[in-house]
């Protein structure tokens, strides 16, 4: 579940400062409307949760098992290219 807030907060952030910056246009009250934008995201988000725990919940098992994932796949990918660096490179025949 932790995964699913993170994602929503930088997707908020992303689209409250990417139209700015695409236009380079000065947005003076752009960062005061931004954040507003980002603390409303946030609140829609602990509302849900509120409303529904049990798919939070799930989420937040999912997350736990995609961070598990993640790892085991990281360490595996280190083990193949230490394997690799321990070969040495491939002489051409």
């Amino acid at each position: 579940m932790l995964f699913l807030f993170r994602a929503a907060f930088w997707i908020v952030v992303v689209a409250a400062f990417a139209p700015a910056a695409l236009t380079g246009a000065q947005a003076q009250d752009g960062s005061d409307r931004s954040l507003e934008q980002v603390i409303a995201a946030g609140q829609d988000v602990m509302q849900f949760c509120a409303d529904m725990p049990v798919v939070c919940e799930a989420g937040r098992e999912a997350g736990v098992l995609l961070g598990g994932l993640t790892d085991a796949t990281a360490e595996g990918v280190n083990r193949w290219l230490e394997a690799q660096a321990e070969a040495g490179p491939e002489q051409d025949a």
